[in-house]
């Protein structure tokens, strides 16, 4: 059999059979996409120019990406056939996931408000919190997929408890954003009013310090220890890392913005001014602090 830099033939027909499994499940996102939001994509993007549907639209994607990464890692299947079933079985397994993670962070974090009918008003703030809410779902999925070192379909159930123990983690960083914005906004409006106001500078640090939060839970990954013959220890362990990890995060985020903010108060920035500029910062420490601890900690 020819072979390449460790790629054969063999290989080269499984990887073509991915990439095809690949496009179709991002093709039938937009069908999925229309058919929960009972909206036609088409129309929404080029008929009303929904910006805000688009942006909502592209997290969709960029959210099958991030867990396709998980899910094509590792060795290729013994045959064709079983490597094509594995990858669409994944492959709508993560859609289910990101779709199930990304209803409750719509339901229980912001129950006050639906994203949904904001983004169909066209609400760009409500767009980019779905944005945060769905690529937050995804990094976590993929989290799961790479910590679980059990290869076929046996690792299904052990996937889907560790996606709601980081989905649960999830909810509590989503929780903390939410109160806290309460304790710091001196008018006194919840956050779900400042989306429904169209506080732009609100949703872009929130949407940053979830993506952030959902990378700091990747490095539970490296931490806690995946034991085949002892999944419920590890259940255990992988749930505290990801707390760990998540308040470590917060503590590194507040330092870090409040030495490069120093003199500044965010807060009033973000909530009162809706200083655009302050919240992008805020946005980029919460993910530089997350893919930092990401790369130095996760597996």
């Amino acid at each position: 059999m020819y072979e390449f830099n460790g790629i054969t033939m063999w290989s080269l027909q499984a990887i073509a059979i991915d990439f095809a499994i690949i496009i179709a499940l991002f093709v039938s996102l937009k069908f999925i996409k229309g058919w929960v939001s009972n909206l036609h994509a088409n129309d929404e993007i080029t008929e009303r120019d929904n910006f805000a549907f688009g942006i909502s639209f592209a997290a969709g994607l960029v959210a099958l990406a991030i867990v396709l990464t998980g899910v094509s890692s590792g060795a290729f299947a013994a045959s064709l056939q079983q490597e094509a079933l594995q990858m669409g079985g994944y492959g709508l397994l993560a859609i289910a996931l990101i779709k199930l993670g990304h209803f409750f962070q719509d339901k229980v974090a912001l129950r006050k408000v639906s994203l949904h009918d904001e983004i169909v008003k066209g609400n760009v703030t409500a767009a980019v919190i779905d944005f945060g809410h769905v690529v937050s779902v995804a990094i976590v999925i993929r989290s799961a997929l790479f910590w679980v070192a059990t290869e076929g379909w046996h690792g299904i159930p052990i996937v889907i408890a560790a996606f709601i123990i980081g989905s649960i983690a999830l909810l509590l960083v989503s929780q903390y954003r939410v109160q806290l914005f309460k304790r710091t906004n001196r008018s006194g409006d919840c956050l779900q009013q400042a989306i429904v106001d169209g506080n732009l500078a609100v949703g872009i640090r929130y949407a940053g310090f979830l993506v952030g939060s959902a990378l700091a839970i990747t490095a539970a990954s490296g931490i806690a220890p995946y034991v085949a013959d002892s999944i419920n220890a590890s259940l255990v362990y992988w749930a505290i890392s990801a707390l760990v990890c998540i308040l470590v995060f917060i503590a590194l985020h507040l330092i870090t913005i409040k030495i490069i903010l120093s003199g500044c108060d965010i807060s009033d920035e973000v909530n009162r001014q809706k200083n655009i500029g302050v919240a992008t910062i805020s946005a980029a420490v919460s993910f530089a602090v997350g893919i930092t601890m990401a790369t130095l900690l996760g597996a």
